[in-house]
C-alpha cells in the first residue's frame, strides 16, 4: 500500500465509524419519533454514493489511473499532507459542532417534529447546513490524501451531488412545515454550506 493510499484509509476509517455511530444512535431516536421520515431514501443513497465512490477512487489511484496533484518526494508533499490534516479536523470538528448545537432536532433522516424550533445560533447562523458542510469538508480532505486528479473527482463529484440532493429536500420540507419563519431565516443566511460564498 503506498502513503497515499494509507493516509486516506488511516483517516477514513476513523470517519466511516464515526458516521456509522452517528447513523445509529441518530436514526434509532428518529425512528420513535411520531413524524414520519421525509428522507425519499436519500440516507441510503449517500451511503451508497459514499462506499462506491471511495472504493473507487482508491482502486483508480492503486492502478495508476490520473495523476499526482503533487510529487511525493518533494517537501512541498509534507506541507500537503498537514494541509490535508487540518482539512480532516476542520470538517470533523464543523459537524461535531453543528450537531450539538441541533441538539435534539438531529436526525440523520430527514424528519421535522411538530416543536421543532429553527435553529439559528452557532454554525447555524453564518450556513443553513454546517453538518453538511463539515462532511464534504473531511471528505475533501480524504480525497486529497489520496494525492490523485481523477480520485479527488471520483469522491467529490458523486457524494456533493447527493448532498446537494438531500439539502434540498430538507430545505422543502423545512419550508413546508415552518413557511413564513423559514423564509425570514433563509434571507437572514443566506448561504448553504460556505458563508459568504454558497
Amino acid at each position: 500500500m503506498d502513503s497515499d493510499t494509507f493516509l486516506c484509509a488511516l483517516f477514513g476509517i476513523p470517519c466511516c465509524l464515526m458516521e456509522i455511530y452517528i447513523s445509529k444512535t441518530k436514526y434509532l431516536s428518529s425512528t420513535s419519533s411520531k413524524t414520519s421520515s421525509k428522507d425519499r431514501r436519500t440516507f441510503i443513497f449517500i451511503w451508497l454514493f459514499i462506499i462506491c465512490s471511495l472504493l473507487f477512487s482508491i482502486r483508480c489511484a492503486r492502478l495508476g489511473y490520473g495523476s499526482k496533484i503533487i510529487d511525493n518526494k518533494s517537501f512541498i508533499y509534507y506541507l500537503w499532507i498537514l494541509f490535508n490534516i487540518s482539512l480532516y479536523l476542520m470538517g470533523i470538528l464543523l459537524r461535531k459542532q453543528s450537531i450539538e448545537q441541533l441538539g435534539k432536532w438531529f436526525t440523520t433522516v430527514i424528519r421535522i417534529d411538530e416543536n421543532q424550533q429553527i435553529i439559528d445560533f452557532g454554525w447555524y447562523e453564518k450556513m443553513r447546513h454546517p453538518s453538511y458542510a463539515g462532511i464534504l469538508l473531511y471528505f475533501l480532505a480524504l480525497a486529497l490524501f489520496l494525492n490523485n486528479w481523477l480520485s479527488l473527482f471520483i469522491i467529490m463529484i458523486p457524494i456533493s451531488l447527493v448532498f446537494f440532493y438531500r439539502i434540498h429536500i430538507e430545505e422543502q420540507e423545512l419550508k413546508k412545515h415552518f413557511g413564513i419563519k423559514y423564509e425570514e431565516y433563509r434571507q437572514k443566511v443566506p448561504y448553504i454550506i460556505i458563508p459568504k460564498v454558497f
